[in-house]
């Protein structure tokens, strides 16, 4: 362990927290589209007009590839409403997974019909000039894969890259059958399957990244395994209104109300099926720390995984409007949701790894 862990966070030795003001509202929701179509100029062409890389840096820390499950995406946080009233479906399924000068493109068209109002906060950090990071030379296309003799699961054969859903498929056994996670697969079907991964329709064409394998047997998925943990004497009570959690979010919540001083005096939120992270809270593996107004004790959570995040299996943190994805990473501004609970002031969301 290097340095006090038990430091608040905005004093750690052991990570920097940059502190940014907080962002505003990002690109409007509800933009009115009547008349609009996609310009033919080139993404080269429209980046020339003025540098994004402020408003990016602003929205999303400059991470033009970002998607944490708050209903905006990329690095100047398009609503998927936006994304696809601008024209940005034609270019990709949302914005994240489009390039950074396709983003440029849309966000071009987006101030042409609503000014930069429509990003309120960040707005002010456009300028004129080039986005010298989607001006760059654009990446060669992938050599096509060859198609394997046998989908390994059931339905119809497809090329590689591809597969057709039959009754009874899972985004889970399909992501499995193509050596993916299902979160892989459903960042890249989006806009196939639409909001609720957990429904997929006969017929629909998939893409898959992975290519599979050559048998029809589909291999058992790998049993859940739990880090070794530090030791814990407590047992957190975790409150739960779908189901319980995955047992390695059960076991990081125990060693952590067992080690941090005030953590086993909280209420710990679990499982919730309103939730709209279906990789969090819905799947048993996100647990919220309610601290409330005690702001120190959230520190000294978010210190205490710092220093076990292997161990622990974390995933990702948010904490006082910001997102932490690695032990050594930096903190990443989100939008403001408008309440104190929404922004996660007043709790720690730890989502552990499935």
């Amino acid at each position: 362990m290097i340095g006090d862990i038990t430091m608040a966070k905005h004093r750690a030795p052991r990570y920097v927290r940059t502190k940014h003001a907080l962002a505003g509202v990002p690109v409007a929701a509800g933009a009115t589209v009547v008349g609009l179509s996609v310009l033919s100029t080139p993404a080269a062409q429209a980046a020339t007009t003025h540098d994004w890389t402020g408003v990016a840096q602003c929205e999303s820390g400059g991470d033009w590839d970002i998607n944490t499950g708050n209903g905006y995406y990329g690095g100047l946080q398009f609503s998927q409403s936006t994304w696809a009233g601008y024209g940005g479906t034609g270019l990709a399924a949302r914005a994240d997974l489009a390039t950074p000068a396709e983003q440029v493109q849309i966000a071009e068209k987006v101030l042409a019909g609503q000014g930069i109002g429509a990003w309120p906060t960040c707005g002010k950090r456009l300028t004129d000039g080039t986005t010298a990071v989607a001006v760059g030379t654009p990446a060669p296309a992938p050599a096509p894969v060859a198609a394997p003799e046998k989908v390994s699961v059931a339905g119809d054969a497809a090329p590689a890259g591809t597969y057709t859903v039959v009754r009874g498929d899972t985004l889970a056994k399909i992501a499995a059958a193509h050596g993916e996670s299902w979160h892989e697969l459903y960042q890249l079907n989006a806009g196939v399957i639409g909001s609720n991964p957990d429904v997929l329709v006969p017929g629909q064409v998939l893409a898959t990244s992975g290519a599979a394998p050559a048998t029809s047997v589909v291999a058992a998925p790998a049993p859940v395994t739990t880090h070794t943990l530090v030791a814990t004497t407590t047992e957190a009570h975790i409150t739960n209104s779908a189901g319980a959690v995955k047992p390695q979010a059960q076991a990081a919540a125990n060693a952590v109300v067992s080690n941090v001083p005030g953590a086993d005096g909280i209420t710990l939120g679990g499982t919730r099926a309103s939730a709209v992270d279906p990789g969090g809270h819905p799947s048993g593996l996100a647990v919220d720390y309610m601290v409330l107004e005690n702001a120190a004790l959230g520190d000294e959570i978010v210190a205490y995984h710092l220093a076990h995040w292997d161990e622990l299996g974390v995933d990702y943190i948010i904490w006082e409007q910001e997102i932490l994805t690695s032990p050594t990473g930096s903190w990443k501004q989100m939008e403001d949701r408008g309440s104190a609970t929404a922004n996660h002031m007043d709790h720690v969301h730890v989502n552990y790894e499935g």
